[in-house]
């Protein structure tokens, strides 16, 4: 049986492996009989196992793995990774039939048969999606979308829907954290443009136990709370949604793919990790030194108001 091989990008954080899902699934679409394997620096395994596309999951820890992970049989090697040599490298010792790989000024660009090149100003989901786009052609939003309705397939009945979803996490720290208590300002803005009876649902995961304790104790009925779900039961969450809201955080990515209208808050521009469309909006502070909670409920607002007219047509 061919094989085709993915390297992923060496971070272990779960916005990196996110970005990935979309290009996995257009992989198989293309070639469901074939077997994928996904090779990774760090340890993150278990995210990729679960996957209905992934066959197989290969931890690489030295340049003989990477090279090993290229058997006679892989006819395709698709490279996501856009900032070291050996992957490059080890595709010129085994040259697969179809090499895909990111242009970024390095003596292996070229060994790729097919490309992209590399820009920090593109949304990473996308990029990799561009790069298979060499290949044959790639309709980015319904690829993204599809990827996102098969993974939530048997939660999208039982997961309740609600009118906005807020993320108000953020792994990396606090600078990138809004607050709760600007979520819930944001909240209370919103009730005039989308009616009193909108229902807020707040995705929180096991570092947001003090936002959960704080949201719990107020008991507030127009507002619910999604704790430590699973990648399937977060994609129907947001697939469902009317608008997300979100800190730049790794359940981000699953709301940019679901393609519904998204307001991102950044403590400072950040536009590979933001997909820019007509029903997207990035809210950053109005001058760099300020903290990310110098952006009020009011900028954020404002942003809401203004991707929401722009909503797919999927959505009415």
């Amino acid at each position: 049986m061919s094989e085709v091989v993915v390297y992923i990008r060496s971070q272990p954080q779960f916005g990196d492996q996110i970005v990935a899902f979309p290009a996995l699934y257009q992989l198989k679409s293309w070639w469901s009989s074939n077997r994928i394997t996904v090779v990774a620096r760090d340890d993150v395994g278990d995210i990729y196992r679960a996957l209905p596309w992934v066959n197989e999951f290969v931890r690489a820890t030295t340049f003989s793995d990477y090279v090993r992970s290229l058997k006679k049989e892989t006819r395709v090697s698709v490279c996501l990774h856009h900032s070291s040599e050996r992957y490059g490298l080890a595709n010129l010792l085994r040259r697969p039939a179809v090499r895909l790989g990111f242009l970024n000024a390095r003596i292996s660009d070229r060994v790729w048969t097919h490309c992209h090149r590399k820009d920090t100003a593109e949304y990473i989901g996308l990029a990799n999606l561009r790069l298979l786009a060499s290949y044959q052609p790639v309709d980015a939003e319904p690829t993204m979308r599809q990827c996102f309705q098969a993974l939530a397939a048997r939660d999208l009945q039982t997961t309740p829907s609600s009118d906005v979803v807020m993320i108000p996490g953020g792994g990396s720290g606090a600078f990138k954290r809004w607050s709760l208590a600007h979520y819930l300002g944001l909240v209370d803005r919103l009730k005039g443009l989308l009616g009193r009876d909108a229902r807020y649902l707040f995705v929180l995961g096991p570092q947001e136990e003090q936002e959960r304790a704080t949201l719990e104790a107020m008991r507030r009925p127009d507002i619910s709370i999604a704790y430590r779900r699973s990648i399937p039961e977060l994609s129907a969450i947001m697939l469902q949604a009317r608008l997300v809201v979100a800190n730049d955080c790794g359940p981000s990515h699953i709301a940019q793919s679901a393609c519904v209208p998204y307001v991102g808050v950044f403590n400072a521009p950040n536009p590979e990790w933001f997909w820019s469309r007509p029903y997207s909006a990035a809210v950053v502070p109005q001058h760099h030194r300020d903290g990310i909670n110098s952006i009020t409920p009011d900028d954020v607002f404002g942003a809401c108001r203004g991707v929401m007219p722009h909503a797919p047509s999927y959505l009415s």
